[in-house]
């Protein structure tokens, strides 16, 4: 059987281990708050920001739709004599005509 000092030293550290792990527990119960409360807010700012896409535009403009130049195309596979550098030249093109596309959307929304 274990002597009267080590049941003190086990309660002893017993203790401790509850006092540690009721701190960890309020600080994570805090945190939980905190967290619940930027849900909370950032559900809100979301909400926010749908009505204000679904809402129209004052003035009446209408989102303008750029309809892509196949100009571009057509003057890069007549100067370029490999199709797989064609190919390739087109496909950059075309990515940077949906980068410009985008561009433009986000700019717009945010007149």
């Amino acid at each position: 059987m274990a002597s009267e000092s080590q049941i003190f030293v086990l309660l002893d550290h017993l203790e401790h281990k509850v006092y540690d792990l009721s701190t960890l527990a309020d600080e994570q119960q805090q945190r939980i708050r905190q967290l619940e409360g930027d849900v909370a807010r950032l559900q809100e700012l979301n909400r926010e920001q749908e009505r204000q896409l679904k809402q129209p535009k004052k003035g009446g403009e209408a989102m303008v739709v750029v309809p892509k130049s196949k100009e571009f195309v057509n003057l890069v596979s007549s100067s370029l004599p490999d199709a797989v550098a064609r190919e390739a030249v087109k496909h950059q093109l075309d990515e940077y005509i949906r980068d410009l596309d985008r561009c433009i959307t986000h700019l717009s929304s945010l007149s």
